[in-house]
């Protein structure tokens, strides 16, 4: 089994009133946006890299009442990649096959409770992911993911569920899903799902509420970013990028007014790697590169 499905099945996707890297505000906020800076790592193959990280989420509730809520979300980020130092002919540092790589996500979380004990959770989405350039249709990704989650206690809700995600150029990933919340005391918490700051992916996070108004997380989650790439491409015109790994991260979360959260995280991304691919999948060039700390800073409305 691939690490992707590992992590997708220790993950659920918040589908609370907006949408969904303290999130227990931001799952929930109607606003929330974020900004992260990887620092420059070497290039197993040749090179450096570094990266900033840029979103944006806004959802508007389509329904509400006790326990239930359908909503519309719509986000976008951008993943800014600076590439250097290449002195090998056809390294990703010499190549520098990419830049800046957009995505537009439109979303449906919906959350429905069923008396006292059980909760259905979904989310379907649609988007753009790509470089400036590159064909809209071929850059299409979608896909849903769906859970039941029971109550056993005040401090246990757990529960399973199935997902599906389309790939650019790549098999569709269908994955098991369990959904966890589990208070191990009063002030620590296990979690999977969103979790502080501007990271992204599925993952698994220990939350300690230090107050009402503050959080301090560890977690670490699951990320890949797979892209169609700009049909003037000089690297591979109408190709395919891919970049993933493993952040593992400490986060700070507050009430820093009444209707705003700030969250801080910082971290290493572990099992980097990075892929280049023809316009049809087939693979190029391959590399890993280091472990690549980060800084990163998320605001998002509450209410």
């Amino acid at each position: 089994m691939q690490l992707k499905y590992i992590f997708f099945a220790l993950t659920l996707v918040s589908c609370t009133a907006a949408s969904s890297r303290a999130q227990r505000p931001s799952s929930a906020s109607p606003l929330s946006t974020g900004y992260l800076y990887n620092f420059e790592s070497d290039i197993d193959d040749d090179g450096n890299v570094s990266s900033q990280f840029f979103y944006a989420r806004a959802g508007v509730p389509l329904y509400r009442a006790e326990g239930r809520v359908i909503a519309l979300s719509a986000g976008y980020s951008l993943n800014s990649y600076d590439f250097s130092g290449g002195a090998t002919p056809f390294s990703f540092g010499s190549l520098s096959p990419w830049d800046d790589i957009h995505t537009v996500r439109l979303g449906l979380p919906i959350r429905w409770k069923f008396g006292e004990r059980w909760d259905f959770f979904a989310a379907s989405s649609i988007g753009f992911v790509g470089e400036s350039g590159a064909d809209f249709g071929d850059s299409l990704q979608g896909g849903g993911i769906a859970a039941f989650s029971y109550k056993f206690s005040d401090r246990l809700s757990l529960g399973p569920g199935i997902g599906y995600m389309t790939q650019i150029e790549d098999d569709a990933s269908i994955f098991p899903v369990i959904a966890v919340n589990w208070k191990l005391t009063e002030a620590l918490s296990l979690t999977t799902g969103p979790s502080v700051g501007a990271t992204l992916g599925p993952g698994l996070a220990l939350n300690w509420d230090i107050s009402d108004k503050t959080r301090f997380s560890l977690g670490a989650r699951y990320e890949k970013l797979r892209f169609r790439l700009d049909k003037n491409n000089s690297a591979s015109p109408g190709g395919v990028g891919e970049d993933r790994g493993i952040p593992v991260f400490v986060g700070l979360s507050f009430q820093a007014a009444k209707h705003l959260r700030l969250s801080f995280v910082g971290g290493v991304d572990f099992g980097n790697e990075l892929q280049l691919e023809d316009g049809g999948g087939n693979e190029i060039l391959e590399s890993d590169y280091d472990p690549s700390p980060f800084v990163g800073v998320n605001a998002s409305l509450t209410f």
